[in-house]
């Protein structure tokens, strides 16, 4: 288990050899080396290049990718979104501009306040997909490291550029599917609004797998909630006029996932009963 200095004056370029024992290669499972520029896995001699003190981690793809029959759709397209620092930077400044996401963000910010003062101060945190760094500031106070990773370099590069908080970071491109992080490493995740881009059942349940595979406290994830009043009106409708189906998951099917992992769900809280379909799973490991 790494237990986080404190020590906040420290160039965080120089902390990723701090976490070079629970990295591990996001394809062969197997140990990494930190070198100059490069990652190297000591099993199979993959290499992962160093960007600006960013190491690059992130395997795309879809079920196939971890040994399952690939269904039709998969989110590999909207894993594509955001390489580019310009396109993540309109993405975030969405964040700042249109009312109704800044309301959404105040409430998932009272949200994860509410999850997070449940647990135990963390050592180490890991908030995966970060996007830009929109949560970071409410996640910072309640770990010593905040890990950020995401799939796309273009939201590490600008948030890592733009968002700043006191608490010591690292960031780092990751796919949830992947992540390259040993079992039971990393004392919380987070990952927010990720889920109902999945389009496949099975990157969906892969997804809660992986978190609570690498999860050692807890981990809180939203969802959308098959049976939200939202979607419900959008089921509805849809015998009026075509619209595609959300992506959802029941209250009941992630409890059974979690619990099939070695956690329980504690709390599930909606972001909005009329207004979103969304909800915040906390899940503890037992």
């Amino acid at each position: 288990m790494i237990k986080a200095e404190t020590n906040k004056t420290k160039n965080p370029d120089e902390d990723l050899p701090f976490i070079a024992d629970i990295l591990q290669c996001p394809f062969c499972l197997a140990r990494i080396q930190i070198q100059e520029q490069t990652v190297r896995c000591v099993h199979c001699n993959k290499t992962y290049p160093i960007y600006q003190g960013v190491p690059f981690f992130a395997r795309t793809g879809s079920a196939d990718s971890w040994g399952q029959t690939r269904e039709q759709l998969t989110s590999e397209p909207y894993q594509q979104n955001y390489q580019e620092v310009q396109d993540a930077r309109d993405y975030n400044l969405k964040y700042q501009k249109y009312l109704l996401k800044r309301l959404s963000t105040k409430r998932e910010y009272q949200l994860l306040n509410q999850l997070l003062s449940r647990q135990e101060h963390c050592a180490t945190m890991l908030d995966l997909p970060c996007g830009g760094g929109r949560l970071s500031q409410q996640l910072a106070p309640f770990t010593d490291l905040l890990i950020e990773a995401d799939i796309a370099v273009g939201q590490i590069l600008f948030g890592k550029a733009n968002s700043h908080v006191p608490t010591r970071r690292i960031w780092m491109t990751a796919s949830a599917f992947h992540i390259p992080f040993q079992n039971s490493s990393i004392d919380a995740i987070v990952c927010i609004r990720l889920c109902h881009h999945l389009p496949a059942p099975a990157e969906r349940e892969r997804l809660l797998c992986e978190l609570l595979r690498v999860a050692r406290k807890f981990v809180i994830m939203s969802f959308f909630d098959y049976y939200s009043f939202k979607n419900t009106l959008r089921r509805m409708s849809s015998c009026l006029r075509y619209k595609k189906p959300k992506n959802t998951m029941t209250i009941r099917q992630v409890a059974e996932i979690a619990r099939k992992n070695g956690g329980e769900l504690v709390a599930c809280p909606s972001l909005a009963i009329i207004g979103s379909g969304h909800r915040y799973a906390l899940i503890e490991k037992k």
